[in-house]
């Protein structure tokens, strides 16, 4: 494990934290939506709509403070895809999941100042970060301001194309999430990677040498 400065300083932790309650929310607030009639208890239609658009707005919000603190506070480095990332990378990573991690072999990727993301992680993150996330956004206050889309989109009305975009890219959200959350798990310990998320490094609690796993809850 790092020491010294803290390996997560305290704008990423506020932000991975909040991002994570404005996602359940997003998530709670569309299925409810999505999938249920506008009578349909526990929550009436029109609180979740007005919950859905200000947690909308306020994840906006988050992700410009997200990509200026990459631009200016040093986090986009760990982004850079480098040398041995693709290859052999990849393979070693995704063999260390397989099977690797199972039999208590040592991580390829261990993490340290210079890598917080392993080849595979970064390759996902990303996608995740700078493709899919802007996407869900986008989609949304395409959603939030339907009459400032066009008529159509690909033959189809303009709305129901939004609308269907929003709704798959943030079902793959759902799907990286739960990846996301077990991941969390693999360190030394079941909540080790979920402390070092939550105090930026593991002194005074975890000190056990490096994790086991890298898959974590890291942004």
């Amino acid at each position: 494990m790092m020491s010294g400065p803290r390996a997560y300083p305290l704008w990423l932790r506020v932000w991975h934290w909040a991002n994570a309650a404005l996602f359940l929310t997003l998530l709670v607030t569309g299925l409810r939506m999505h999938y249920s009639a506008p009578s349909f208890p526990p929550i009436d239609f029109r609180v979740s709509h007005l919950v859905h658009n200000a947690a909308g707005i306020l994840l906006t919000l988050f992700y410009l403070l997200y990509i200026l603190g990459n631009l200016f506070l040093g986090n986009g480095r760990y982004y850079r895809i480098v040398s041995g990332d693709i290859s052999p990378g990849l393979m070693l990573q995704a063999g260390y999941y397989i099977h690797g991690i199972f039999l208590g072999r040592s991580h390829p990727f261990p993490h340290g100042p210079d890598r917080k993301f392993n080849p595979l992680q970064k390759l996902i993150y990303l996608a995740v970060v700078f493709l899919f996330f802007p996407a869900s956004i986008l989609t949304g206050w395409g959603l939030f301001v339907p009459d400032k889309l066009p008529q159509g989109v690909l033959g189809m009305p303009s709305f129901a194309f939004w609308a269907i975009a929003h709704t798959y890219i943030n079902f793959f959200f759902s799907l990286f999430m739960i990846v996301h959350v077990y991941l969390g798990t693999t360190g030394e310990t079941l909540g080790e990677l979920y402390r070092l998320m939550w105090f930026g490094d593991a002194h005074g609690h975890e000190e056990k040498g490096s994790p086991k796993g890298e898959g974590t809850v890291r942004a």
